[in-house]
């Protein structure tokens, strides 16, 4: 039976913790270089980086540092292996942007819909309102792949300092366009046609996106 992508990151994860600090570092740099190309094929960057990893693994007990298995250009290295990988296939890329666009509105729709279920009123939906604050979720996707996949890859060998507060800008930034998505009903005057729905709409909608994204999660990591 073939391992799972999950599997194989698990594994990784639990491997990782037999290396020793520098060689942790080393290795580990190069893992979030390598894992933030979306572009190419999930399942194979993780074979290769488990691959790598028991190399390293091999060398260490021989008494070897990264840098002896590896070189003193990781970075270089790093892009010699991405170019090796495959591409990721269409569907899995649609797979988990659907899987994040279905995150970030089952969570606005959930907590945009839980003070009418408590309370049983019907709303009144302003369909300019509701646009805008999907363009302001959909953006703060934008945001997060863009950071995620982008600045963090630039700064996968900086000192650990600065990559902290690379992570810390990411999520401050993520968290001020989400928020303002879930808030722009309460800040924003409402505009735009309205729409009246059951008090069970929003939240039961917000509980069936947050379920498809966790099935797209699933399916993705069991192949």
């Amino acid at each position: 039976m073939q391992v799972t992508v999950k599997e194989l990151v698990q594994q990784n994860n639990e491997k990782r913790k037999i290396l020793t600090p520098e060689n942790q570092e080393y290795y580990e740099n190069m893992l979030v270089y390598i894992r933030t190309n979306a572009l190419k094929g999930e399942r194979a960057t993780e074979e290769v980086l488990l691959e790598m990893l028991d190399h390293l693994l091999e060398a260490q007990r021989e008494g070897k540092k990264a840098e002896d298995v590896f070189g003193k250009s990781p970075k270089e290295l790093a892009e010699e292996i991405i170019k090796t990988l495959p591409k990721e296939s269409f569907k899995d890329m649609l797979d988990f942007i659907l899987e994040m666009v279905f995150t970030l509105f089952g969570w606005y729709l959930a907590i945009g819909g839980l003070f009418p279920l408590i309370t049983k009123q019907n709303q009144t939906i302003h369909s300019g309102s509701l646009l805008l604050a999907g363009v302001l979720l959909i953006s703060s996707v934008v945001v997060l792949l863009y950071f995620l996949f982008g600045i963090i890859k630039r700064n996968a060998f900086e000192e650990k300092r600065k990559k902290n507060k690379v992570n810390w800008l990411l999520g401050l930034l993520f968290a001020l366009l989400f928020v303002s998505g879930v808030s722009v009903n309460f800040i924003v005057e409402p505009f735009g046609p309205t729409i009246t729905i059951s008090y069970l709409v929003q939240f039961g909608l917000g509980c069936f996106f947050l379920l498809a994204a966790f099935l797209y999660k699933k399916s993705r990591e069991s192949k």
